[in-house]
């Protein structure tokens, strides 16, 4: 083989061995669409639903690491968001016009409800959640806690008084629970919880029925024999403009939190904020004032936090479950409050004598025991009712 056939032979066989080694590029993929067949799921009533035992809420000195930046409370709820997230429709597209139309106001708004935000976040984990309701008290109150809207919703998840009485919430002189950020949210959670159940997981189905009533959204689907849900096609028939909008406001936000950049906004996710934790109010306390100096907090952030307490006075028969910010002085207070708990001077268990309002997972968080403890101890399970008056075993 002559030296020139030799050159041409080795360089065809460099090119192939090349061309072999190269990995292909996938070209870009934009997300996709909403489906061109809306959701499709199979509701249960409620009768046949069992109420599952509910996480409780450990105290902030157990977190390694409290939520406490912008970019982790954005992450950990988009990470719990369900595809497709960005959909296509006018009315999503209207949506998402109108809440990024100002965008350093709407990252302003952000930054400011980052605390409460992270606390609802943790709370979904905990009761493992679609992140999507995180943005329901945004749709409904910007996450204000004293916030009272037309017709007499009240509180950052805006309900009324029948429905929150109904979800276990109290409202008596002095105290309205709707107002609570602990009592609405454990109302809320345990109302989607429910919803769940009923909806397969399904969180349009599960919001529609948050906004109009699982009932309502049942009907509809006997109604009109289609069980696809939808609130860009609307679906099912026979619901108000209302409902359908709530759930396209939901997509709209998700999509904004989940793409920002597509929409001109620039998120807070450097932001840094001290973390919000339920605390119960200290024996004794008749204000918030009072309570602030003994947990180590700011008095007026504390009523800020909690306007469920009518001129921040502490009424007798009131839940005493608080939001509070977990500063280092606040963490230390709380650390000597439970370095001598209840009975143990006398070693004797700890039990509960259960007033209205009282649920198994407050109880649980209240006295810092697992969940499962109690329902082990008193032998009850999910589908227990508490009775006032009834004697709760806290302790083996």
């Amino acid at each position: 083989m002559n030296a020139s056939r030799f050159h041409l032979l080795a360089g065809f066989l460099l090119v192939l061995l090349l061309s072999a080694c190269q990995v292909p590029v996938k070209p870009d993929v934009e997300e996709p669409a909403e489906p061109a067949t809306p959701v499709t799921i199979t509701p249960r009533p409620a009768a046949s639903v069992p109420a599952p035992p509910k996480p409780v809420a450990q105290p902030d000195l157990a977190a390694p690491d409290p939520i406490d930046t912008g970019a982790e409370v954005i992450d950990r709820m988009v990470a719990r968001f369900s595809p497709p997230i960005c959909v296509k429709g006018q009315h999503n597209r209207a949506w998402r016009k109108r809440y990024a139309g100002y965008p350093a106001s709407f990252a302003r708004h952000v930054e400011q409800i980052l605390p409460l935000m992270g606390y609802v976040v943790e709370e979904l984990e905990r009761r493992d959640l679609p992140g999507e309701f995180a943005l329901l008290p945004i749709v409904e109150s910007w996450y204000r806690p004293a916030a009272i809207g037309p017709g007499g919703p009240a509180g950052m998840w805006q309900m009324i008084s029948s429905t929150a009485r109904n979800h276990g919430i109290r409202i008596q002189s002095g105290y309205d629970g709707r107002l609570s950020p602990v009592e609405s949210t454990d109302a809320a959670l345990d109302y989607l919880q429910t919803l769940d159940g009923m909806f397969d997981g399904e969180w349009r189905a599960m919001s529609m029925g948050y906004n109009a009533g699982e009932y309502r959204i049942l009907r509809a689907f006997r109604s009109s024999k289609d069980h696809r849900v939808s609130g860009e096609s609307h679906l099912p028939r026979g619901l108000s403009r209302t409902t359908y909008d709530y759930v396209a406001k939901i997509h709209a936000l998700a999509c904004l939190f989940a793409k920002p950049e597509r929409h001109g906004l620039v998120l807070p996710r450097e932001a840094r904020f001290v973390p919000l934790a339920r605390r119960t109010l200290p024996e004794g306390v008749t204000s918030l004032d009072q309570a602030a100096v003994r947990m180590g907090v700011d008095a007026a952030k504390l009523r800020e936090l909690n306007p469920a307490y009518r001129q921040g006075r502490v009424v007798a028969g009131a839940p005493r479950d608080v939001l509070v910010p977990v500063t280092a002085l606040a963490t230390l207070a709380t650390a000597r409050a439970e370095a001598t708990p209840s009975g143990a001077d006398t070693g004797e268990p700890r039990t509960h004598r259960i007033e209205r309002g009282d649920t198994l997972s407050r109880l649980a968080a209240r006295y810092d025991v697992d969940l499962q403890q109690l329902f082990r101890l008193n032998r009850l399970s999910g589908k227990s009712v508490l009775r006032v008056g009834q004697v709760i075993r806290i302790d083996p």
